[in-house]
């Protein structure tokens, strides 16, 4: 399995991105927040190693403010 992971700014073309892979035959899953990444890729892995499918993931981009 191969993942690839698209991250970028709110309008910068995750999801066209994504969309290009998808028809490319790979699994893909938009705006998955940051700190799922390594729950999924655990359990993708898992799920994807006997059929060798590629995998792309866009991050859903949080900014947060200190004061």
């Amino acid at each position: 399995m191969n993942m690839s992971i698209i991250s970028g700014l709110s309008g910068s073309g995750k999801s066209v991105a994504l969309h290009a892979l998808e028809d490319m035959d790979y699994y893909c899953i938009d705006n998955l927040p940051v700190g799922l990444l390594e729950a999924f890729a655990n359990e993708i892995r898992e799920q994807t190693i006997s059929d060798g499918r590629n995998v792309a993931v866009a991050l859903m981009h949080v900014i947060t403010r200190t004061s």
